[in-house]
């Protein structure tokens, strides 16, 4: 990736631009990707969180959150995952979303965090739907990487609409047997300009700016962009979902947990939400009716109730347990 220009910063606040201290890194793979990493050092750390998001997310999309963790005494870590953000794409439709190799996306999370420095506090991840069902998988397979695990709105049922899910996974796998992987799915498209998000229109926030985000860095920064679904990223997401929600699966998995449920989704099933929950050995579920996909970017009402319940939680679980 060239270097980040700030010229090239979207015309929005000074709280979603990149905050103060805020650094970049790479880490290069052991097949030789180079997935981008950030990082801002709280001034009075408690914790120590790496993060990582969903589906077509950047970074950039999280400066204003994780600013505020880092005031809330968390020193972030965040990972861009490969072919999207920062990280390395193919060279041919680089914003086209490809099938992902799952175990291989929770293995670099995994890589990323015994590469950070020896931490000086307990260690949280932070991971939001895609990101949230590849955290599973990394939990499950080194659980001493992580002391608590907070988990937004995670992919672990997928909404397929008036398709039912069974037909679904039909057509993907159809799809993707006949070379027809990277065609994007009904309904969805390649990144457009045209399409600002509103409020009512967003399917992801009923926030006046932050359902802007991920559009104004798009449109700032044409290298960030990701185009909406493909037959075989679906394929893939339909697989790894099958494998995570299976009560074997969710029983290893020991960590505590705190989970975040909106109830206003399009992507993912609430209901697998609170199934998880009680198939998961420490998990705390926290629902929010009101709240669309992305309750760290929702109404500060939301918002702010999704931040306190993570201060919570990672007051009573990870930094003073049983206290």
């Amino acid at each position: 990736m060239p270097a980040l220009d700030p010229a090239d910063d979207p015309a929005l606040p000074a709280r979603f631009l990149e905050p103060p201290g805020f650094v970049w890194g790479n880490l290069v793979a052991p097949d030789g990707a180079k997935l981008r990493w950030g990082h801002l050092r709280s001034p009075a750390p408690r914790a120590e969180c790496v993060m990582v998001s969903g589906f077509a997310e950047c970074i950039e999309k999280y400066f204003e959150t994780v600013a505020d963790l880092a005031r809330r005494g968390l020193s972030v870590w965040c990972l861009d995952w490969r072919g999207q953000g920062g990280s390395e794409r193919p060279r041919r439709s680089p914003s086209r979303a490809r099938p992902r190799l799952y175990d291989r996306d929770a293995s670099d999370l995994a890589l990323f965090t015994r590469s950070l420095p020896h931490p000086q506090h307990p260690r949280l991840l932070i991971a939001h739907s895609m990101g949230g069902a590849i955290a599973l998988v990394c939990l499950r397979q080194s659980p001493q990487l992580f002391g608590a695990a907070i988990l937004s709105a995670p992919m672990l049922g997928i909404r397929t609409g008036r398709v039912p899910p069974g037909l679904a996974r039909w057509i993907t796998t159809a799809a993707r047997a006949s070379g027809l992987g990277l065609c994007l799915v009904p309904g969805a498209s390649r990144w457009r300009p045209d399409r600002t998000p509103s409020p009512e229109t967003s399917r992801v926030s009923s926030d006046r700016e932050r359902c802007l985000l991920q559009y104004s860095w798009f449109l700032a920064r044409a290298r960030l962009r990701v185009d909406e679904a493909t037959y075989g990223w679906l394929h893939g997401a339909f697989g790894l979902v099958r494998k995570i929600v299976t009560p074997e699966f969710l029983a290893e998995i020991h960590t505590p947990i705190l989970l975040g449920s909106p109830g206003v989704e399009v992507f993912v099933e609430p209901a697998a939400h609170r199934r998880a929950a009680q198939l998961l050995p420490d998990c705390t579920l926290v629902e929010f009716a009101d709240s669309k996909h992305e309750p760290f970017f929702e109404r500060d009402e939301i918002r702010n109730a999704w931040l306190g319940a993570i201060d919570r939680f990672v007051e009573e679980r990870l930094v003073h347990p049983g206290g």
